[in-house]
């Protein structure tokens, strides 16, 4: 009998020890993002190395995946202060804009507006081939703003002359070849300046905004702040048209990505409605997410918890492990799994509520699987990190 109790106890003290390790574990997210950023994954590359030879390749397409690693180190440098991720930031951002051409001067582009701006054309043989494309440069562009802003604000630009003149030079590419670029096309084609910017969807439109946030707090430029000023109460408007109570669960939110009405706005009329689906839904929530904390107005913390709802009462299956395909907790066959992916928006949620923090940690080492099928996880180790730094 005190054979068995003695071998219970040990059991019970490897048992707490494998516990104790794996809660400190779920804190190391410094060392879990550094190992996977630092670790191979080719034969001869490590996860940095691609990440850096993929912002050379002056293909538009590839700023969405860029756009990941983007959000990541930004965490990671806002949560650490570590001089490397600001430094590869600064890194894969001259790459991107070293690749930029005159648009009329690309010989293969087939965009029939071409003009003197500098831009990029997709190779991707799926998806705009050949063509320029607002919805990968907003994409990528959002994230480089909101370094800029972060720059400025840590007082690195003011540090030395060479700080000073790369960050004017970055700001004054943004808001020549990104902003003026495509709200001059606006107005050539649709005859108003926000119609490309605000489209048909919630999701594209969000990445503009976005953009305009913190383009208007960084700019000199009058007329460009007015301009972004603009962009932001008409999506905001689009945007808070679309949120609806749940009618099953009302204190979460169900919305479509199609936009519900567009009046008063530069807003196109979609051609079909269309129930958002949780994937693209990050999107929206990295907006509405940097707006509250930029300390937006137009919204609340009753918005956020009606959000936070959303996720746990809704979009969240705690038996299963898994996050819904739409945000109405229902699947799809056109997103099957991947409401998984929650790292770029939704997962900065955690931002304003413990309880959300928690449940991602759950997430994150219960089915580790799935984070790294849905290559999101640098991205969800950084988030996570920066939750914990702004929640302590």
């Amino acid at each position: 009998m005190k054979k068995q109790y003695f071998l219970s106890g040990i059991i019970l003290i490897i048992g707490f020890f494998f516990l104790s390790n794996r809660t400190i574990a779920q804190k190391d997210w410094k060392g879990l993002f550094d190992n996977k950023y630092s670790a191979l994954c080719s034969s001869t590359k490590t996860t940095r190395e691609l990440f850096l030879i993929k912002s050379k390749t002056g293909d538009a397409f590839d700023f969405m995946e860029t756009s990941n690693i983007i959000d990541a180190l930004q965490c990671m440098y806002l949560s650490t202060g570590d001089n490397f991720y600001r430094n590869d930031l600064i890194k894969i951002i001259n790459n991107i804009l070293s690749t930029a051409s005159i648009s009329k001067n690309i010989a293969q582009n087939i965009y029939p507006y071409k003009d003197n701006y500098l831009t990029w054309i997709s190779n991707n043989t799926t998806n705009n081939y050949h063509n320029e494309a607002p919805l990968f440069e907003g994409y990528v562009f959002r994230y480089i703003t909101q370094f800029l802003y972060i720059l400025r604000e840590s007082g690195w630009t003011n540090a030395s002359e060479a700080n000073q003149t790369w960050y004017n030079n970055t700001l004054q590419f943004v808001e020549k070849n990104i902003w003026e670029k495509w709200i001059s096309r606006s107005n050539k084609i649709n005859y108003k300046p926000n119609t490309i910017f605000l489209g048909r969807r919630t999701h594209t439109a969000s990445h503009w905004a976005f953009i305009a946030l913190f383009l208007k707090e960084i700019t000199t430029d009058s007329v460009i702040r007015t301009q972004c000023l603009e962009m932001i109460d008409m999506y905001d408007l689009l945007l808070k048209r679309n949120f609806k109570s749940n009618l099953v669960t009302p204190q979460s939110y169900i919305w479509n990505s199609s936009w519900d009405n567009v009046s008063g706005t530069d807003a196109s009329i979609p051609n079909d409605i269309v129930l958002q689906d949780v994937s693209h839904g990050n999107h929206v929530l990295s907006y509405v997410t940097i707006a509250k904390k930029m300390e937006n107005s137009n919204w609340s913390d009753g918005i956020i918890d009606s959000l936070c709802n959303t996720v746990k009462l809704v979009v969240y299956n705690k038996e299963q492990v898994s996050f819904s395909d739409m945000v109405d907790g229902s699947p799809s066959s056109a997103y099957p799994g991947r409401g998984n992916y929650q790292a770029e928006g939704w997962i900065k949620l955690s931002w304003f509520n413990k309880e959300i923090q928690s449940l991602y940690i759950d997430f994150a080492f219960r089915q580790e699987p799935i984070v790294r099928l849905q290559d999101m996880e640098l991205q969800y180790y950084a988030n996570l990190l920066y939750a914990e730094y702004l929640n302590p």
